[in-house]
């Protein structure tokens, strides 16, 4: 059953370190595949390869975790960060 914190929507950002460019192409359709209310999206290429993406979103906590757990699953993703107001996870 939801609680009435999983529903509340807040602004989060959420950043994706990925190994190359092909891992960006997967991470970038994987979260426009969702229905997220996106503000912002960048992706822009780091050092050696890698990518980072940057997505501006509105998700309530719930939706956040899974976007958390979904970005994790992916192999080439090495890094996620996902900041939101009096919230923040980081995993590797």
């Amino acid at each position: 059953m939801a609680t009435h914190h999983d529903l509340v929507t807040t602004a989060a950002k959420v950043r994706v370190v990925v190994t190359d460019a092909l891992g960006l192409q997967r991470v970038i359709t994987m979260l426009t595949g969702r229905n997220h209310a996106f503000t912002r999206l960048e992706a822009e290429e780091a050092h050696q390869g890698r990518w980072t993406v940057t997505v501006d979103l509105a998700a309530s906590s719930h939706q956040l975790e899974l976007v958390t757990l979904r970005l994790d699953r992916l192999p080439s993703v090495l890094t996620v960060d996902v900041t939101a107001p009096g919230h923040l996870a980081i995993t590797a």
